[in-house]
C-alpha cells in the first residue's frame, strides 16, 4: 500500500507506476483543474475581446448571457 501526496489516502501501487506516488482519483482532479483553468482563460480572452469592441453582457429574462 501506498499513500497518496495529494489526499493522503492509501492506495494500491499495482498499477505498473512504481515512482508515482499520487491516486488515480488525484490525477484526474489534476487533469480537470488544468482542462478548467485553460477553458476559464480562453473565455476571458473572448469576452476581453468582445468587451474591447464596445459590447456589454447582460443576462436575459430567461437566465442566458448575450452580449449587445
Amino acid at each position: 500500500m501506498k499513500v497518496c501526496n495529494v489526499c493522503g489516502n492509501e492506495f494500491d501501487g499495482r498499477d505498473g507506476r512504481d515512482g508515482d506516488n499520487t491516486c488515480s482519483q488525484c490525477e484526474r482532479d489534476e487533469g480537470n483543474k488544468r482542462r478548467r483553468a485553460r477553458a476559464n482563460a480562453n473565455r476571458r480572452a473572448r469576452e476581453s475581446v468582445l468587451r474591447d469592441c464596445g459590447l456589454v453582457k447582460v443576462r436575459g429574462a430567461l437566465g442566458g448571457t448575450y452580449w449587445e
